[in-house]
């Protein structure tokens, strides 16, 4: 009986030597590997009893990596397949492409090999790193390009894929975009060897805004009765709007005859400064200008116009909106004695009511 089983155990360890894949796995870190990376090869095996002890050794010749596991059995133990994993640092090795060839051997009888390649490369010198110093800018503005570290013996500066050269700054780079939108930018740093590395950023360029001032004069060289209103044509909400007098208001009311200056921001934190002169109603520009007046004001369309001219019958009146846009001309025959009845067939809003290049704001209700 006692030679029985020592007949069966020997039968099942010979079976599990014999039919067993002693190396599972064979895997390189990191992956791709080049020239400046320190190599390390992960094994997975089996050894074929739970008494078993493994060492590991390696070399390099030419192009031949080998690594050899060697697994040693002794005292008592199950014949039970017992797993290991080996770690073997190669370390810093030349660029090449390598055999690599792992051995594992049971008490100095080779028992399994595994063969695989392994490609070594040319770690690249070149290095591109930049980030934004904003994420998006106004058109007319400097972009900057902060350098994180970049190192070439040249650069390319794409946008979108078109090449464009930015300036050098203190932090790095700069450059002025004359078009908005978004802007892909990417920079390719090229060593002398060939070998390149880039870098991308996404640069937002918004439009900047756009107004329309439109004066109403003073009364007179010293009154303090003249307006100017501020249209914004474009430029997201919300607008900021800043006079070169103080204040938001508009339109800005009770000036004298002068300039004025308005700044307006948008929301994409865009601006714009356009300035205007309000004149008087006894310039030299204007002595041939009508003096009219009417009423109600505010009123629903339908108003009581008084030209003080007793000498031409035909008068022009035309209305504008605030942007400068022409809604309609009205022809019409003064009546010296009376004043003229209008009726405007128009919307709701506040315009501007002009007779021979005099203008008087109007407002519909």
């Amino acid at each position: 009986m006692k030679a029985y089983l020592i007949t069966f155990s020997f039968f099942i360890y010979s079976f599990y030597f014999f039919s067993q894949s002693w190396i599972t796995s064979v895997n390189t870190s990191p992956f791709p590997a080049n020239d400046c990376d320190i190599v390390s090869i992960f094994i997975v095996g089996n050894m074929p009893s739970s008494n078993c002890t493994y060492t590991s050794s390696h070399t390099i010749s030419g192009n031949t990596i080998n690594i050899d596991i060697n697994v040693t059995c002794g005292g008592l133990g199950l014949p039970v397949i017992t797993p290991y994993n080996e770690t073997v640092v190669l370390g810093t090795i030349p660029s090449n492409n390598y055999v690599l060839i792992v051995n594992q051997y049971s008490a100095g009888t080779l028992i399994e090999t595994n063969s695989s390649s392994l490609n070594i490369g040319i770690c690249c010198s070149s290095v591109a790193s930049i980030n934004l110093a904003n994420n998006s800018n106004c058109i007319g503005d400097a972009s900057s390009f902060i350098d994180l570290g970049t190192i070439a013996d040249s650069l390319i500066w794409t946008d979108n894929g078109l090449v464009f050269n930015p300036s050098p700054s203190a932090l790095g780079w700069i450059y002025n975009f004359n078009t908005t939108g978004v802007h892909n930018i990417t920079l390719t740093a090229i060593d002398s060897s060939g070998c390149f590395d880039t870098s991308n950023v996404v640069l937002t360029i918004y439009d900047l805004p756009e107004i329309i001032m439109n004066p109403v004069s003073a009364s007179c060289n010293t009154c303090a009765d003249g307006e100017v209103f501020v249209t914004v044509v474009s430029g997201p909400m919300p607008h900021q709007l800043l006079w070169s007098t103080g204040g938001s208001s508009n339109p800005l009311t009770g000036l004298n005859p002068g300039s004025y200056t308005a700044t307006l921001t948008d929301g994409n934190a865009c601006s714009i400064t356009d300035s205007i002169n309000v004149g008087n109603s006894v310039s030299i520009f204007e002595n041939n200008n009508i003096n009219f007046s009417f009423f109600p004001n505010p009123n629903n369309g339908k108003f009581s116009l008084n030209i003080i001219d007793k000498k031409s019958k035909l008068r022009s009146i035309q209305i504008f909106d605030f942007s400068g846009k022409l809604i309609l001309t009205k022809f019409l025959e003064v009546n010296s004695n009376s004043p003229y009845v209008v009726d405007l067939d128009i919307d709701k809003g506040i315009y501007l009511l002009m007779i021979n290049n005099k203008s008087k704001k109007l407002i519909i209700r």
